[in-house]
């Protein structure tokens, strides 16, 4: 028992991390369909939600998931309060953040109301309109080059729900939207009206654009350890089939 009792006071000294000792920390977007989300339930769901789940299974790190907001998750994480789940890259990003290895690449797509329909081949198709965006969130260096020189409008909202019924009412003249089809009939799936009618909501063709996502954390943080470890864990995913739909 005395050796036993100096190797604490050691440990106490040093102030010597204990594997599994304390949880990770990640943020993520609560309404981000199909990638991660609160279910009808309340419970978390999601693609990068069950990886998540099997890093901690095979890793045994313990991951505390944070679900919030978009903006609030990423502040967060910009802080070095934790990780955070579904980041994208951009040059500004790549100066604050570690990122693990691309786990998938969502489709970001253009949604309208019937009637309102319009070619899209590029982000400059989006000429003059007010479109729906998530607060905080990018959609690719292009899109935000778009926006900083006014080609469009921005109408910033946390959720989903409230940007589908906005573009119902007529209120903006589109929503830009993550996930593809999949994406959009999950949120449509949220609420009672717009469930009534998911007939008037178009998914425009080709996607804008495709979106890797990542799971970062601040570099003050000093994470490429866990990150190494997490890569790991996207490999394994990728080969049994949880990833299928990842595009390079």
């Amino acid at each position: 028992m005395r050796y036993l009792n100096q190797f604490w006071f050691v440990l106490l000294i040093f102030d010597i991390p204990i594997a599994g000792a304390e949880s990770i920390t990640i943020y993520a977007n609560e309404d981000y369909r199909p990638i991660i989300y609160k279910n009808t339930q309340g419970q978390a769901s999601g693609i990068a939600y069950e990886l998540l789940m099997r890093h901690e299974k095979l890793s045994g790190n313990k991951i505390a998931l944070e679900m919030s907001s978009w903006r609030r998750a990423y502040e967060l994480a910009l802080r070095g309060h934790g990780g955070i789940i579904g980041l994208s890259k951009t040059k500004q990003r790549l100066a604050l953040f570690d990122y693990s290895d691309s786990f998938f690449s969502v489709e970001v797509s253009v949604v309208v109301k019937k009637g309102g329909e319009f070619p899209l081949r590029s982000v400059n198709d989006l000429k003059g309109k007010l479109v729906g965006v998530t607060n905080g969130a990018s959609y690719g260096d292009e899109f935000n080059l778009a926006l900083a020189h006014h080609v469009f409008a921005a109408d910033f909202n946390y959720s989903s729900t409230i940007r589908l019924k906005k573009l119902l009412h007529d209120r903006i003249d589109c929503i830009v939207i993550g996930g593809g089809r999949q994406g959009l009939l999950l949120a449509l799936n949220t609420d009672p009206e717009l469930l009534a009618h998911r007939e008037q909501f178009i998914l425009l063709e080709p996607p804008l654009t495709y979106d890797p996502l990542y799971l970062g954390f601040h570099k003050s943080m000093k994470m490429k350890g866990f990150l190494s470890e997490f890569n790991k864990t996207i490999k394994t995913a990728k080969s049994s089939g949880l990833l299928s739909n990842h595009k390079k």
